[in-house]
This record gives C-alpha cells, structure tokens and sequence, in this order.
C-alpha cells in the first residue's frame, strides 16, 4: 500500500542556484573568519586556564604538602 504525497508537495526542481562566488566577498570573508576563530580559540584556552588556576588556588594549595 503506497501514501499519497501531502498536497502541498511540489514535485519540480528548484531552480539552480548561480555558484559563482564575487572575488571582493570571498576575501572579505576570508579576512573576518579566521581572526573569529582566533578570538574564539584564545577566549577559551583562557577559561581553560583560569579554571585550572582557581582549582590549583582553591582545592590543591589548601591541602599543603603530601608526604
């Protein structure tokens, strides 16, 4: 037993999308991108290691030497 499309289906093909890409955006893009996922990168080693600080601080210095 087959189901019958839902009424709103269109069976045509969308038209092509040009994939032409203009020379000025690309290199703006390719300007912004990269400095973005530097920022991101940075901001997040940078948590990384404040948290890593604050437990060295908070949870290993209070217990004082081992041994």
């Amino acid at each position: 037993m087959a189901l019958a499309p839902h009424p709103n289906y269109s069976a045509q093909v969308p038209p092509r999308v040009d994939d032409a890409v203009d020379d000025v955006a690309l290199e703006r893009v390719m300007r912004e991108v990269p400095s973005g996922a530097l920022a991101l990168s940075l901001l997040t080693v940078g948590l990384l290691l404040l948290a890593w600080f604050l437990m060295y601080a908070f949870v290993f210095l209070p217990r004082g030497m081992v041994g």
